[in-house]
C-alpha cells in the first residue's frame, strides 16, 4: 500500500538533499518542483520520495543507472545534474568518466561524446574551476593482438564459461558477423569492457541500462544473463527496470522487466 502523501514527500526531500549536496540545495529543487504544480510533485513525491528512495539499490548505484539513462536518450539539461548528484552519491570522477566510455559503445559516439563534455563542465565546477584539474584517462594502446586476446578473454565472465574456447568462438563470431564481429570483439570487448576504472558488475549495469533506455530487446536479453554473470542480483536488475519508469516511462520499464522475467526463469532451470 502507498504510504502517505507527508511520508513521501519527506523522502523525496531527503534524496533531493543527498543529489543536491547541501539543504540549501534540496529546498531549491523542492521549491522548482512544487512551482510546476501536478508534474512536479510527481517527481518529488513520486521520483524521489517512492523510487530513488528504496533501498534495493544504493544511491551510488541509482546514480550510475540515472546518468546512462539520461545520457542514452540524449537529456542533457537533467544529466547536469545528475552527473553532480553522482558525485555527492560517492561516484568518483573516473568512475563517471568511464560511463561514457562504456555508453559509445551501445549507444552511440555522439551521446557518449555529448555526455562526457557535459561531465567535464560538471567536474571542474565541482573542483572549484573553469577546467579540471585531473583529465580523463586515455585509451590504453594496445597492438592488434593483446586486442583481440583481451577482448575474446572477457567472454569468460560474460558467458560465465572459464573454459570457453575462444579460438571457436572467435571464429564463429567471424564468420557470422563479419567486420562487425571484429568490431564487437576489439573494440566493445577488447578496448572497452577491459578498462578497470569500473568493475565488470558496474560496466553491466551501464549496459542494461542503456539497452532498457533504448528498448533493444535482443541485446538487453543477451546483457542481462550477463549482469547475473558479472555479479548484479535479481533485485539490483529489477530495481534498475522500476528507476526507468521515472527516466524513461512504462512502457519501456515494462518491456525491459518482462524480459528480465523471462531471463531469470531460464536461470532457474
Amino acid at each position: 500500500m502507498s504510504e502517505d502523501v507527508k511520508t513521501r514527500s519527506e523522502r523525496g526531500r531527503d534524496v533531493l538533499r543527498t543529489l543536491g549536496g547541501s539543504d540549501e540545495a534540496a529546498a531549491g529543487m523542492a521549491g522548482f518542483f512544487e512551482g510546476l504544480g501536478a508534474v512536479g510533485q510527481i517527481a518529488l513525491r513520486v521520483g524521489a520520495g517512492e523510487v530513488w528512495a528504496r533501498p534495493g539499490l544504493s544511491r551510488r548505484d541509482r546514480s550510475l543507472v540515472v546518468i546512462s539513462f539520461l545520457t542514452a536518450l540524449g537529456r542533457e539539461t537533467e544529466l547536469r545534474a545528475h552527473v553532480g548528484g553522482g558525485l555527492n552519491h560517492g561516484l568518483n570522477e573516473e568512475e563517471i568518466d568511464e560511463i561514457f566510455v562504456q555508453i559509445a559503445a551501445y549507444a552511440g559516439l555522439p551521446f557518449a561524446l555529448a555526455g562526457a563534455g557535459i561531465a567535464n563542465q560538471v567536474i571542474a565546477q565541482h573542483e572549484g574551476g573553469t577546467r579540471r584539474k585531473t583529465p580523463p584517462a586515455p585509451l590504453e594502446a594496445k597492438d592488434p593482438a593483446r586486442r583481440r586476446a583481451d577482448g575474446l578473454a572477457l567472454l569468460k565472465t560474460l558467458l560465465a564459461q572459464p573454459n570457453l574456447d575462444l579460438a571457436a568462438t572467435e571464429r564463429q563470431i567471424l564468420e557470422s558477423q563479419g567486420a562487425m564481429g571484429e568490431l564487437v570483439i576489439d573494440y566493445a570487448f577488447g578496448d572497452v569492457w577491459t578498462r578497470p576504472a569500473l568493475s565488470r558488475r558496474d560496466r553491466s549495469l551501464v549496459v542494461i541500462s542503456v539497452l532498457a533506455a533504448l528498448n533493444m530487446v535482443h541485446e538487453l536479453e543477451i546483457h542481462l544473463q550477463g549482469a547475473l554473470n558479472h555479479g548484479l542480483t535479481r533485485s539490483e536488475i529489477e530495481e534498475m527496470l522500476l528507476t526507468l519508469v521515472v527516466y524513461g516511462g512504462f512502457p519501456r520499464a515494462i518491456d525491459g522487466m518482462r524480459i528480465a522475467r523471462s531471463v531469470f526463469e531460464r536461470a532457474e532451470r
